[in-house]
């Protein structure tokens, strides 16, 4: 299995682990291995989140060309309370 070397890792943030690493009945490295796969899933959920953003951009463009803008919503409610009060 491969392995990695980090160095000069802050302070803090050693402390930080090694409570932890005490609080989940882990091992230092166990606990480091935990961090990096949840900041890996926490990376690729952002990632999947851009591009399902980045989808509804090209959706929200392509229906636009098609169709027109639409109307504006407040424009709509502003004209239902005009018509209401009058």
């Amino acid at each position: 299995m491969p392995s990695l070397t980090i160095r000069e890792i802050p302070e803090e943030v050693l402390k930080k682990m090694r409570r932890a690493a005490k609080e989940q009945r882990r091992s230092l490295n166990s606990q480091a291995l935990e961090w990096l796969e949840q900041s890996a899933d926490q990376w690729r959920r952002g990632t999947d989140l851009r591009d399902l953003l980045e989808s509804i951009g090209t959706a929200r463009e392509s229906i636009s060309r098609k169709y027109g803008r639409g109307t504006d919503s407040v424009e709509l409610v502003r004209a239902m309370r005009q018509r209401g009060s009058s």
